[in-house]
Protein backbone atom coordinates (compact mmCIF):
# COMPACT_ATOMS: atom_id res chain seq x y z
CA UNK A 1 0.00 0.00 0.00
CA UNK A 2 1.09 3.66 -0.86
CA UNK A 3 0.08 6.55 0.43
CA UNK A 4 1.07 10.55 0.67
CA UNK A 5 0.37 12.80 3.41
CA UNK A 6 0.95 16.92 3.67
CA UNK A 7 1.68 19.55 5.68
CA UNK A 8 1.71 22.69 6.24
CA UNK A 9 5.54 23.92 7.56
CA UNK A 10 6.71 27.10 8.09
CA UNK A 11 10.28 25.79 8.81
CA UNK A 12 12.18 22.24 9.01
CA UNK A 13 15.55 21.40 10.49
CA UNK A 14 18.55 20.35 8.27
CA UNK A 15 18.29 16.67 9.48
CA UNK A 16 14.46 16.32 8.77
CA UNK A 17 14.35 13.04 7.62
CA UNK A 18 14.46 11.89 11.18
CA UNK A 19 12.05 14.12 12.11
CA UNK A 20 9.69 12.47 9.66
CA UNK A 21 10.57 9.28 10.98
CA UNK A 22 9.47 10.65 14.45
CA UNK A 23 6.08 11.80 12.72
CA UNK A 24 5.28 8.51 11.44
CA UNK A 25 6.52 6.44 14.62
CA UNK A 26 4.04 8.73 16.86
CA UNK A 27 1.35 7.74 14.28
CA UNK A 28 1.80 4.38 15.12
CA UNK A 29 2.09 4.21 18.48
CA UNK A 30 -1.12 5.97 18.96
CA UNK A 31 -2.95 3.49 16.45
CA UNK A 32 -1.71 0.58 18.10
CA UNK A 33 1.19 0.53 21.27
CA UNK A 34 1.61 -2.93 20.92
CA UNK A 35 2.38 -3.18 17.09
CA UNK A 36 4.13 0.09 17.82
CA UNK A 37 6.25 -2.12 20.89
CA UNK A 38 7.19 -4.99 18.68
CA UNK A 39 8.32 -3.17 15.65
CA UNK A 40 10.29 -0.75 17.41
CA UNK A 41 11.28 -1.78 20.41
CA UNK A 42 11.42 -6.02 20.59
CA UNK A 43 12.37 -5.61 17.08
CA UNK A 44 14.30 -2.51 16.51
CA UNK A 45 16.94 -3.93 14.39
CA UNK A 46 15.32 -5.36 11.96
CA UNK A 47 14.80 -3.68 8.74
CA UNK A 48 11.49 -1.76 8.58
CA UNK A 49 8.58 -2.80 6.09
CA UNK A 50 8.49 0.56 5.26
CA UNK A 51 9.85 3.53 3.36
CA UNK A 52 9.42 6.89 2.99
CA UNK A 53 10.41 10.14 0.36
CA UNK A 54 9.77 13.62 1.76
CA UNK A 55 9.14 16.40 -0.49
CA UNK A 56 9.71 19.91 -0.28
CA UNK A 57 7.45 22.77 -2.03
CA UNK A 58 9.22 25.99 -2.33
CA UNK A 59 12.00 25.58 0.06
CA UNK A 60 15.15 28.00 0.92
CA UNK A 61 18.13 25.94 2.30
CA UNK A 62 20.31 28.67 4.99
CA UNK A 63 22.95 27.73 7.24
CA UNK A 64 20.60 26.41 10.70
CA UNK A 65 17.18 25.69 8.83
CA UNK A 66 15.08 25.02 5.76
CA UNK A 67 12.29 27.35 5.49
CA UNK A 68 9.64 25.71 3.33
CA UNK A 69 5.94 26.06 2.74
CA UNK A 70 4.78 22.50 2.50
CA UNK A 71 6.08 18.94 2.48
CA UNK A 72 4.65 15.97 1.38
CA UNK A 73 5.25 12.40 2.73
CA UNK A 74 4.60 9.30 0.37
CA UNK A 75 4.92 6.23 2.68
CA UNK A 76 4.94 2.44 0.90
CA UNK A 77 5.12 -0.55 2.88
CA UNK A 78 3.01 -3.61 4.19
CA UNK A 79 -0.73 -3.58 4.37
CA UNK A 80 -0.44 -4.18 8.06
CA UNK A 81 1.96 -1.19 8.73
CA UNK A 82 -0.11 0.51 6.00
CA UNK A 83 -3.34 0.02 7.72
CA UNK A 84 -1.95 1.09 11.34
CA UNK A 85 -0.02 4.50 9.84
CA UNK A 86 -2.73 5.59 7.53
CA UNK A 87 -5.32 5.81 10.16
CA UNK A 88 -2.56 6.81 13.14
CA UNK A 89 -1.21 9.67 10.59
CA UNK A 90 -5.02 10.85 9.91
CA UNK A 91 -5.81 11.74 14.07
CA UNK A 92 -2.10 13.64 13.49
CA UNK A 93 -3.77 16.94 12.19
CA UNK A 94 -1.05 18.87 14.36
CA UNK A 95 2.15 17.91 15.02
CA UNK A 96 4.86 19.88 16.96
CA UNK A 97 8.90 19.49 15.98
CA UNK A 98 11.07 21.96 17.41
CA UNK A 99 8.66 24.67 18.53
CA UNK A 100 6.98 24.64 14.86
CA UNK A 101 3.44 23.25 14.30
CA UNK A 102 2.56 20.99 11.12
CA UNK A 103 -0.69 21.09 10.33
CA UNK A 104 -1.93 18.43 7.90
CA UNK A 105 -3.25 19.71 4.59
CA UNK A 106 -4.64 16.35 3.36
CA UNK A 107 -4.17 12.45 3.23
CA UNK A 108 -4.48 9.91 0.07
CA UNK A 109 -4.24 6.63 -0.77
CA UNK A 110 -1.95 6.36 -3.98
CA UNK A 111 -2.13 4.33 -6.51
CA UNK A 112 0.11 1.17 -6.56
CA UNK A 113 2.23 -0.58 -9.49
CA UNK A 114 1.64 -4.09 -10.36
CA UNK A 115 5.29 -5.39 -12.42
CA UNK A 116 4.65 -8.41 -14.35
CA UNK A 117 7.90 -8.50 -16.70
CA UNK A 118 11.70 -8.90 -16.04
CA UNK A 119 12.66 -5.63 -16.69
CA UNK A 120 11.09 -2.31 -15.82
CA UNK A 121 11.67 1.33 -15.72
CA UNK A 122 12.47 2.92 -12.38
CA UNK A 123 13.07 6.58 -10.78
CA UNK A 124 13.94 7.40 -7.16
CA UNK A 125 11.88 9.46 -5.03
CA UNK A 126 14.46 9.08 -2.44
CA UNK A 127 17.65 8.69 -3.27
CA UNK A 128 19.23 5.47 -3.09
CA UNK A 129 21.99 4.42 -1.25
CA UNK A 130 24.74 1.47 -1.70
CA UNK A 131 27.70 0.68 0.39
CA UNK A 132 30.58 -1.55 0.91
CA UNK A 133 30.69 -3.86 3.77
CA UNK A 134 33.22 -0.96 5.03
CA UNK A 135 30.56 1.06 5.00
CA UNK A 136 32.15 3.01 2.02
CA UNK A 137 29.73 4.71 -0.54
CA UNK A 138 29.50 3.10 -3.99
CA UNK A 139 28.49 4.89 -7.49
CA UNK A 140 26.19 3.27 -9.92
CA UNK A 141 29.50 2.91 -12.21
CA UNK A 142 31.24 1.26 -9.97
CA UNK A 143 32.46 -2.57 -10.28
CA UNK A 144 31.39 -3.95 -7.04
CA UNK A 145 27.92 -1.59 -6.99
CA UNK A 146 25.38 -4.28 -8.39
CA UNK A 147 27.00 -6.92 -6.14
CA UNK A 148 26.54 -4.91 -2.94
CA UNK A 149 22.79 -4.04 -4.34
CA UNK A 150 22.29 -7.49 -4.42
CA UNK A 151 23.63 -7.66 -1.30
CA UNK A 152 20.70 -5.27 0.60
CA UNK A 153 17.88 -6.28 -1.74
CA UNK A 154 18.46 -9.92 -0.40
CA UNK A 155 18.02 -8.91 3.09
CA UNK A 156 15.24 -7.31 2.32
CA UNK A 157 13.68 -10.34 0.42
CA UNK A 158 14.37 -12.27 3.41
CA UNK A 159 12.70 -10.22 6.08
CA UNK A 160 9.86 -9.90 3.82
CA UNK A 161 9.42 -12.91 2.15
CA UNK A 162 11.19 -15.36 4.06
CA UNK A 163 13.50 -16.23 1.17
CA UNK A 164 16.49 -15.35 -0.92
CA UNK A 165 15.88 -13.67 -4.24
CA UNK A 166 14.42 -15.56 -7.15
CA UNK A 167 17.15 -14.44 -9.64
CA UNK A 168 20.14 -11.63 -9.30
CA UNK A 169 19.15 -8.17 -10.09
CA UNK A 170 20.69 -6.47 -12.70
CA UNK A 171 20.84 -2.38 -12.37
CA UNK A 172 20.71 -0.10 -15.42
CA UNK A 173 21.53 3.75 -14.77
CA UNK A 174 20.09 6.04 -17.27
CA UNK A 175 20.36 8.86 -14.99
CA UNK A 176 21.86 9.00 -11.82
CA UNK A 177 23.15 11.83 -9.74
CA UNK A 178 25.48 11.99 -6.98
CA UNK A 179 23.48 13.67 -3.85
CA UNK A 180 25.14 14.05 -0.21
CA UNK A 181 22.82 13.66 2.38
CA UNK A 182 23.04 15.38 5.96
CA UNK A 183 21.38 13.47 8.88
CA UNK A 184 21.68 13.04 12.78
CA UNK A 185 19.84 11.60 15.51
CA UNK A 186 19.86 11.92 19.52
CA UNK A 187 22.86 9.27 20.21
CA UNK A 188 24.96 10.51 17.70
CA UNK A 189 24.65 14.08 18.47
CA UNK A 190 25.39 13.16 22.32
CA UNK A 191 28.58 11.12 21.14
CA UNK A 192 30.18 13.16 18.74
CA UNK A 193 29.12 16.54 20.12
CA UNK A 194 26.52 17.94 17.59
CA UNK A 195 27.93 16.71 14.76
CA UNK A 196 26.20 15.39 11.29
CA UNK A 197 26.34 12.04 9.52
CA UNK A 198 26.81 12.11 5.57
CA UNK A 199 25.38 9.66 2.99
CA UNK A 200 26.90 9.47 -0.18
CA UNK A 201 23.53 8.61 -2.61
CA UNK A 202 22.22 8.80 -6.07
CA UNK A 203 18.81 9.91 -7.18
CA UNK A 204 17.46 9.42 -11.23
CA UNK A 205 16.42 7.08 -13.11
CA UNK A 206 17.34 3.64 -14.16
CA UNK A 207 16.54 0.08 -15.74
CA UNK A 208 16.02 -2.91 -13.00
CA UNK A 209 15.98 -6.39 -14.16
CA UNK A 210 15.60 -9.27 -12.00
CA UNK A 211 11.77 -11.63 -11.23
CA UNK A 212 8.87 -9.66 -10.96
CA UNK A 213 8.08 -10.85 -7.95
CA UNK A 214 11.39 -9.94 -6.53
CA UNK A 215 10.77 -6.45 -8.49
CA UNK A 216 6.81 -5.93 -6.82
CA UNK A 217 8.64 -6.45 -3.23
CA UNK A 218 11.72 -3.56 -3.84
CA UNK A 219 9.74 -1.33 -5.26
CA UNK A 220 7.02 -1.59 -2.51
CA UNK A 221 9.71 -1.76 0.76
CA UNK A 222 12.72 -0.19 -1.36
CA UNK A 223 16.02 -0.77 -2.75
CA UNK A 224 19.90 -0.60 -1.02
CA UNK A 225 20.51 0.41 2.34
CA UNK A 226 18.71 1.77 5.00
CA UNK A 227 15.80 1.52 3.17
CA UNK A 228 13.46 3.27 5.14
CA UNK A 229 14.91 6.26 4.84
CA UNK A 230 16.90 5.48 1.33
CA UNK A 231 15.83 4.13 -1.63
CA UNK A 232 12.04 4.33 -2.34
CA UNK A 233 10.93 4.25 -5.87
CA UNK A 234 7.97 4.79 -8.39
CA UNK A 235 7.30 2.90 -11.35
CA UNK A 236 8.09 4.74 -14.75
CA UNK A 237 7.12 1.76 -17.21
CA UNK A 238 8.33 -1.98 -18.38
CA UNK A 239 10.99 -2.86 -20.84
CA UNK A 240 9.22 -2.66 -24.41
CA UNK A 241 10.51 -5.92 -26.87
Amino acid sequence: MRFAVTYKVDRLPLHYRMKVYSLIKEAIKNEDELYYKTLFIKNKNEIKPFSFATYLKDFKVSSDSIQVKEITITVSSEMEFAVHAFNGLKQLKTYEIDGVTWKQKNIQILKEATITTNSVYMKTLSPILVEDRKGNPLSPTDEQYEKELNYFANLQIERAANRKLYQPLQFTPINMKKTVIKESNRFFKKKHQNSSLFFTAYRGSFKLSGHPDDLQILYKLGIGKRTTYFGLLTYEGEEVH
